[in-house]
């Protein structure tokens, strides 16, 4: 018996065209999902798309091109996901962005720009999936939070404050959603190993390996691994909780 039970699961993504949820949609196909994925970005969504399902004669029917921080677009996708696919089981709240500004330099359109798409448009996805799920009686999210959320870092004020945010969000879908029978959780990553972060310098790449106790940069599999685990009835007694994933960066008190 496969102990993660996920192979009748309808799980729509955001941020799904890459990175972590890219990395969650492969995870949940290979177990027997059916992942959906949701972008704004249409030439990368359609790449992902033919990655995880190449055999389809249609994988544009797994892809759904919208914008997280449009509260409307999110709805009418999620009629659209229950109009295609039957109404979503478990969904993952991944689309985020990042920028770095100090609060000396951080401006009004940073600020809402973080807000915009971290807080909100998390919060627009979360609420629209938990209308089908609630009506089910049944299932599971996961957000995306980030080790900023939890602990402070210089020139991340809107950043850290975005996750912050939706670390609390957490908590309070989960308590709103327990006595329908709905989990909600969320990963708190560390440092990841993607493009954005390749592309820094050597040396400021081994300062993060010297600074985590495991000595290296997690992958995006590694987080999703975890999801997986929140998402899947493995989890069955777990909500209202921020799983870090750091490789051991917030243990240190210095």
């Amino acid at each position: 018996m496969n102990p993660w039970n996920m192979e009748s699961a309808i799980v729509p993504v955001s941020g799904a065209a890459s990175g972590i949820g890219l990395a969650i949609c492969k995870r949940l196909r290979a177990e027997g999902a059916t992942p959906l994925l949701l972008d704004f970005n249409e030439q990368s969504l359609a790449a992902a798309v033919s990655e995880i399902f190449p055999e389809a004669s249609s994988a544009s029917r797994y892809a759904y091109v919208v914008d997280v921080t449009d509260s409307k677009a999110i709805d009418a996708c999620f009629a659209d996901i229950k109009r295609d696919h039957g109404p979503a089981t478990h969904a993952v709240a991944n689309a985020g962005i990042a920028i770095g500004a100090h609060i000396l330099e951080t401006t009004d359109e940073q600020w809402h720009r973080l807000m915009n798409v971290n807080l909100h448009g998390c919060m627009y996805f979360c609420r629209a999936a938990a209308r089908q799920l609630a009506e089910a009686k049944q299932g599971s999210m996961v957000l995306t939070a980030s080790l900023a959320g939890l602990k402070a870092k210089a020139s991340r004020t809107a950043y850290a404050s975005s996750k912050a945010a939706v670390i609390n969000l957490t908590r309070a879908l989960a308590l709103d959603l327990g006595p329908y029978g709905v989990r909600v959780n969320a990963v708190a990553p560390g440092m990841i190993d993607t493009p954005m972060q390749q592309a820094k310098p050597p040396e400021v790449r081994q300062a993060v390996c010297d600074s985590t106790p495991l000595g290296r940069y997690a992958t995006a599999d590694e987080v999703a691994k975890v999801m997986l685990f929140l998402l899947s009835d493995m989890a069955s007694f777990i909500t209202g909780e921020t799983v870090v994933v750091d490789g051991g960066l917030s243990a240190k008190y210095m």
